[in-house]
């Protein structure tokens, strides 16, 4: 069957999601290294963000349970992050541009992330998100990938046939359990050409102009 809709995962894809690059430059040159691990290792790296991206639990107990495992000396520092990282983050300009010449020419967009409530407060600074079709997070319907009930929700919620779609994850197991699934895959590791040549070489046709670019 014919690709029809293209399903992109958001970080690594469509935004740089860099939480070490978030620590340093909230914290500064002068903060230490090993300061900016330990919050970060906490903040990004644990259980409890993962349970964030399932809709587990709130980002209040989120942030009494990480600042429990913090000394004392970097708790405001901790606390001020957690709630401004998303300020740092950028969107690339490649993929998002791709996504504005894919729905130019007719093909589906969405968006398919493991992703906290968290989003909804920067989503509108994604290019991408101003043309997608639909999308499902993970924490607003505590499903997470590589689990196939968050791909059977998107499929089923915008009555999508997994052979019509092409996903793009920078996550192996992702990207395993969509082509169990039926779905044509890319893992999105070895650049943006590798990308392109991918999505031709199933049949997927566009003209290239930058739109996302003007929204930044």
């Amino acid at each position: 069957m014919a690709v029809k809709n293209i399903v992109f995962d958001m970080g690594r894809v469509l935004i740089d999601y860099c939480p070490e690059q978030y620590t340093a430059a909230f914290l500064g040159e002068s903060a230490d290294a090993g300061d900016c691990r330990q919050i970060t290792d906490v903040l990004f790296g644990g259980e409890t963000w993962q349970q964030l991206d399932a809709g587990q639990i709130t980002e209040t107990q989120a942030l009494a349970e990480m600042l429990a495992q913090l000394p004392e000396r970097l708790r405001k520092s901790a606390r001020l992050l957690f709630y401004g990282w998303h300020t740092y983050l950028r969107p690339i300009p490649e993929t998002n541009d791709l996504a504005f010449a894919l729905h130019r020419a007719g093909y589906g967009i969405y968006v398919l992330s493991n992703t906290g409530v968290r989003l909804h407060v920067y989503s509108h600074r994604i290019p991408a998100f101003s043309i997608l079709d639909g999308a499902v997070y993970s924490a607003d319907v505590q499903q997470v990938k590589p689990d196939a009930a968050i791909f059977h929700t998107l499929l089923s919620r915008y009555s999508l046939q997994p052979q019509e779609c092409f996903f793009i994850d920078d996550n192996e197991a992702n990207v395993a359990a969509a082509e169990k699934l039926g779905l044509q895959t890319h893992l999105y590791e070895t650049g943006f050409d590798a990308l392109t040549q991918d999505l031709h070489h199933a049949g997927v046709h566009w003209q290239t102009k930058s739109l996302a670019a003007d929204s930044l």
